[in-house]
Parts: structure tokens; C-alpha cells; sequence
């Protein structure tokens, strides 16, 4: 029990002697007071200017970023251009002048697949596809085709009775064009 009250009494003996310092440090740090003593003379810091600032410049300010257009979700919500003619087909000058006097037919589909073999193309093409079918009078055919805007890329045929080898050409829609042609020589 002895033992337990002198650990008790060091402890707080420590602990005084600590209180004691950082009060004496605290008083010391804090200076003299006076302020009569004729030998000490009032300081007074140097005084710096203001630091200098560039005048503002003056930019202007952006432009705010236009709102996005929302996704169409609706007919309504569709803006259309005013020169767009709203015309869901266009006309094909179809332009055909062999120099055969083989009896030949033209048909031009749209339902066609490129079959590249080795380097050289033949197509498979839907005949019950076709847009148009027709004869030629003498290898000539000159005559206009209503085509729906959708079809962008269309296969041209022309195959002969006499069962020689078809001629192929495609034709792609140019936007460029007032007048779409597809012209076969």
C-alpha cells in the first residue's frame, strides 16, 4: 500500500513540475511590461505600399452555349429545313445505248449482293426486287424512274436472249445532283 501511494505522489509531483515550466515559459515569452523606461523606443513597422494591380482588361464575355435540340420523339417535335421540297421519291433518267443489235432486257432492283471473286465482282441478284424491267428497242432504252428515297444504291441488268454473259452497273444517289441519271453504254 506504501508502494502504491509514493507511485501516486511521483506521478503528481511530475505532473506540478510540468505546470510549473509551462507557466514560467508562458510569463517569460510575454516580455517585460514598463513601458516608462525612457531607453526603450517605440518601432513602428516600415510601411509597404499596396501591391499594384494590372487594370482589368476587358474581354468579352462568351457566348453562352446554345441549348441542346432534344432527340425527335414525335412528329411534332420534327424542325424541317424550308428548303427541303418534303419529297419521298425523286426521278432516275435512266439512259441505256448499246452499240448491239443483240435482243436485250434491263432491270434495275435494289435487293443485290456483291459475290467478289478473286478480284472480279458478280452479283446475285433478287429479280422480284426489281424497280423497273423493261426491253430495249435496239439497245436503246431512254425513259425516267420514280424512285423512293430510301433506295440509295441500286444494281442496273442487262441481259441478253441469246444467254451471253449479263452486264452489270451499280448506281449509287448523289446528293449533289439536281437530276439523278444512270447512263449504260
Amino acid at each position: 500500500m506504501k508502494q502504491l501511494i509514493n507511485q501516486k505522489l511521483n506521478r503528481l509531483f511530475k505532473l506540478s513540475t510540468l505546470l510549473s515550466l509551462g507557466i514560467l515559459t508562458t510569463i517569460s515569452g510575454c516580455g517585460g511590461g514598463g513601458g516608462d523606461d525612457a531607453s526603450t523606443a517605440a518601432v513602428t513597422p516600415p510601411v509597404t505600399p499596396p501591391p499594384v494591380t494590372p487594370p482589368p482588361t476587358t474581354t468579352p464575355d462568351p457566348e453562352p452555349d446554345p441549348e441542346p435540340t432534344a432527340e425527335p420523339t414525335s412528329l411534332d417535335d420534327l424542325i424541317v429545313a424550308p428548303d427541303n421540297p418534303m419529297a419521298s421519291v425523286f426521278q432516275l433518267d435512266v439512259d441505256i445505248s448499246l452499240t448491239t443489235s443483240k435482243r436485250a432486257y434491263f432491270s434495275l432492283c435494289d435487293d443485290y449482293s456483291d459475290n467478289n471473286n478473286l478480284g472480279q465482282s458478280s452479283y446475285t441478284v433478287n429479280f422480284e426486287s426489281c424497280l423497273y424491267r423493261g426491253p430495249l428497242d435496239s439497245g436503246k432504252l431512254n425513259t425516267d424512274i420514280t424512285i423512293a428515297n430510301h433506295n440509295g444504291e441500286l444494281i442496273a441488268v442487262v441481259w441478253f436472249y441469246d444467254g451471253s454473259q449479263p452486264s452489270y452497273k451499280l448506281w449509287q444517289y448523289d446528293p449533289e445532283l439536281e437530276q439523278q441519271k444512270l447512263t449504260v453504254n
